[in-house]
């Protein structure tokens, strides 16, 4: 049997009305070019596209789409994205049976479809046709090596044409699930002749009102799965029962679950028992202007669809003619839709249903800036994520239990509900939320989603991009966004400046474009300290921004924030985030912090700093300044390991002969060398090791004059360093019965008990006072002068004679011991009598 007799004899068997004029052209030197499944799907096609777009029709595109999908079986070349195609095609087709089931099962079988659901159809065969004729370029012409081989190179423009035709076939699907409702679509063609009678013979008079069709408003079912928002649906139907008639609004993020809060209330039982089955629940979502809330609501609530060509203002009319007569409670859902696009109009519509007195208003919306009419009050608070409990507690009901992995993930998304949901769908599929936590870990957001809808309600990233569309200046806005989404926990109120001067070439400031994201609930603030607010943002939000939206400009931009302002960031966060960026980026961000690296607290970013450093060679000065602070953050929990990097960076400073560097050196080293040392007995060769690090860092001092060079604050900390490493070898020296050659000038008596300086702000004013007359070390005979010149008092901790003088201190008065400087003098002077030619060598270094 021929190709073309065993395609005919394929081709699907399916009654039709005889041909008429093709919606499609499709030539015959087209179908002559086809082989196989594809030349069985273009023939089915082509059927269709003859065929009179009426219920029987819907039969034949159902069969076009089963023959296109058995393509997805002879494809050689961008079978992954094939499959995706495949998967919308599939859903299409199980929408379209159930539609032609519905109508036959409402008895008119033969009834022909409205104008919007041909135009509908009439576009998927254009988008079907031309994914046939796609996929059939993914097919090679025969077996040779050669034409395989050449299918191969083309590979990479054949998956971009095979993906865009995806997101088309995906966007009729969209098209399809939000707006093809049996009972808003058969328009009866009889009834529809007697509209038309009607308003002939009242010439439009608006108060004819509308047929009814059914006496019965329409009201989806609520979720069955549903948990821990009963303070919300408790708190709103008490509005609803109590005060008559109610407007409550239902605001938050997508996905937190405002649609599932409002069926609840519209379902329970107190508000069922005032308003019985006047009850209606109808989606904004695919509706843009006002106009088309009022024809979508008529049809919601029975009435007879008003046709097209019937003006704005007479459709209203009729509208409000038949809401002033009932008594009910009507619901807009996903209000966000119309009220972006249509904003004015939209306001003023609300506002006159506002005045129905029967009919309670509830709406939902994920733009808080909702239209001021009269709400009732109090308002419902913004919807927050699910408690962990009610989370775990929907995951149980999907899952039939949870395990650790199954509590990660349910933190991994901050709760959000529609998140929790579709994970847990995920789960029950695959059976292991371990290896769906491991997903996470690397798909995060483009993970969650339900089957291959493209719907919000099956995506969460579709959810996210719908609320980022309605962004007024999207590009500017996001990247704002994009800052808050950098560090997990948000970034304070604060540091608004920085990003002002740092994105001063935007049209707005940065203020507008936060209260405009926290408006469409993308960002929300909070206060954990009571001390100011921060800018945060949930966390599947976080990960779809930094997964899809931010750019390598944006993150170096604030990588110079971050550098220069390591209080007003969270560094660490900010930091790990760059470290983990793959590429370019990286590298310059890591440029940035060794420029900046004396401003910097994270040890992960300095070591890896300091390793890009080394490996391109910097100069020397670059990679001391780094070790010197790296050497500085290790100080908190491992000083041997601080100690090795000040030596290292002593090193690098002595070939670059800066004394500057090598005193700063030599302060952190001590620094370090104390706390090893602290605790244990200091003798032997630690003590010396230990003088000959303080005389070494005073000569370096003098050398560079850094005391000059620093601000007050630093050099007084320096100071106090090495006064700190001397009080450590002097107290070694007393217990060895040694002379003491260096006063620390911590201490006013000779025991080192009593505290020279017990506030700050006099240690640095008798530090200043010394440093205008000579460089540091100073005889403690100097110290003791200076501090009595400055009429600073003593505070004794301990009695130096007597119990006299430990009452005095415990009733709080202030003793001056008119002996201590004279001893600690006398003492001096005469340890130094005793001195050592090694210690004589040493004190000659600093003279």
């Amino acid at each position: 049997m021929s190709t073309a007799a065993q395609d005919q004899r394929d081709a699907p068997d399916v009654s039709v009305e005889p041909p008429a004029k093709s919606r499609l052209e499709i030539s015959d030197d087209v179908k002559d070019g086809m082989k196989g499944a594809v030349k069985v799907a273009i023939l089915a096609l082509g059927m269709a596209a003859q065929a009179t777009q009426n219920v029987p029709y819907l039969g034949v595109i159902s069969t076009a789409l089963t023959e296109f999908m058995k393509i997805q079986d002879e494809v050689d070349q961008c079978k992954s994205e094939c499959k995706a195609t495949m998967a919308d095609a599939k859903e299409m087709k199980e929408m379209i049976e159930q539609f032609r089931d519905e109508c036959v099962e409402s008895g008119k079988g033969e009834g022909a479809m409205s104008r919007s659901l041909r135009k509908a159809f009439s576009d998927l065969e254009k988008i079907v046709l031309e994914c046939i004729l796609t996929l059939q370029k993914c097919k090679a012409d025969s077996k040779r090596k050669r034409d395989r081989a050449r299918l191969f190179l083309k590979r990479s423009d054949l998956a971009k044409s095979v993906k865009e035709c995806s997101s088309k076939l995906a966007k009729a699907v969209q098209r399809f699930n939000t707006t093809l409702q049996v009972d808003q679509v058969i328009i009866l063609e009889n009834m529809q002749h007697a509209i038309s009678r009607i308003e002939a013979q009242t010439s439009g008079v608006p108060h004819i009102i509308a047929s009814v069709i059914s006496s019965t408003w329409r009201l989806r079912a609520a979720n069955n799965i549903f948990h821990g928002r009963e303070t919300e649906v408790a708190a709103a139907v008490d509005m609803i029962v109590n005060k008559q008639p109610a407007r409550v609004a239902i605001l938050g993020p997508g996905g937190i679950g405002k649609t599932s809060i409002a069926l609840a209330i519209l379902h329970d039982p107190h508000v069922k028992d005032l308003y019985g089955d006047r009850r209606c629940f109808m989606s904004c979502e695919a509706t843009t202007t006002a106009d088309a809330v009022v024809r979508a609501l008529a049809d919601a609530l029975g009435l007879i669809a008003l046709d097209e060509k019937i003006s704005p203002g007479p459709a209203r009319d009729r509208l409000f003619s038949y809401l002033r007569t009932c008594s009910g409670i009507v619901c807009l859902d996903n209000l966000e839709t119309p009220l972006d696009s249509d904003k004015a109009a939209l306001e003023e519509l609300l506002n006159e249903i506002a005045a129905l007195e029967s009919i309670a208003l509830l709406i939902t919306s994920r733009d808080t800036s909702i239209p001021t009419i009269k709400w009732t009050s109090p308002p419902l608070p913004h919807i927050q994520p699910f408690s962990q409990g009610a989370a775990l507690t929907t995951w149980d009901e999907i899952c039939s239990g949870h395990d650790e992995y199954a509590a990660r993930l349910v933190d991994a998304v901050d709760r959000m509900p529609l998140a929790v949901t579709l994970l847990a769908r995920l789960v029950t599929v695959d059976g292991s939320a371990k290896r769906i936590s491991d997903r996470w870990e690397k798909e995060y957001t483009d993970l969650i989603r339900s089957g291959r809808g493209s719907h919000r309600l099956h995506s969460v990233a579709e959810s996210i991009e719908l609320s980022l569309r309605a962004l007024r200046d999207r590009e500017a806005a996001i990247k704002i966004l994009c800052v808050v989404c950098i560090f997990p926990e948000g970034f304070w109120y604060w540091c608004i400046p920085e990003l002002e001067d740092a994105f001063k070439d935007h049209p707005m400031s940065v203020d507008y474009y936060l209260t405009e994201l926290r408006q469409l609930s993308l960002i929300y603030t909070e206060d954990p300290f009571g001390q100011g607010v921060r800018f945060c943002a949930l966390s599947p939000i976080r990960h779809h921004i930094l997964q899809h939206c931010i750019s390598d400009d944006l993150i170096i931009t604030m990588a110079n924030l971050v550098a220069r302002d390591s209080y007003g960031w969270d560094n660490s966060s900010f930091w790990a985030f760059v470290l983990d960026r793959p590429g370019s980026c990286r590298d310059r961000c890591l440029e940035v912090a060794i420029s900046n690296s004396s401003e910097i607290y994270d040890s992960a970013v300095l070591s890896q700093a300091l390793a890009f450093a080394k490996s391109r060679s910097l100069e020397l000065r670059l990679q001391s300044g780094i070790l010197r602070r790296l050497g500085y953050i290790k100080q908190i929990d491992d000083f041997e390991d601080a100690r090795a990097l000040y030596s290292e960076a002593i090193q690098m400073d002595k070939q670059l002969e800066d004394n500057t560097a090598l005193y700063l050196d030599w302060v952190g080293w001590l620094d370090s060398r104390v706390g090893e040392l602290r605790g244990r007995e200091v003798v032997g060769e630690d003590l010396e090791e230990l003088q000959e690090a303080i005389l070494t860092t005073w000569d370096f001092g003098q050398k560079s004059q850094a005391w000059v060079v620093q601000d007050s604050d630093e050099r007084y900390r320096d100071h106090n360093v090495v006064a700190q490493a001397q009080h450590m070898v002097n107290v070694g020296r007393r217990k060895l019965d040694m002379p003491i050659i260096y006063r620390s000038g911590l201490y006013s008596n000779k025991d080192s008990t009593d505290d020279l300086h017990s506030l700050y702000n006099e240690g640095i004013e008798c530090f200043e006072r010394l440093l205008q007359t000579s460089p540091p070390p100073w005889d403690l005979t100097f110290i003791l002068g200076t501090h009595r010149a400055l009429g600073h008092r003593i505070w004794l901790k301990t009695s130096p004679s007597g119990s006299e003088w430990e009452s005095r201190e415990a009733e709080g008065e202030v003793v001056e011991d008119p002996e201590s400087d004279v001893d600690e003098a006398d003492d001096s002077e005469g340890e130094s009598e005793e001195r050592s030619e090694e210690d004589e060598s040493l004190s000659a270094r600093v003279r």
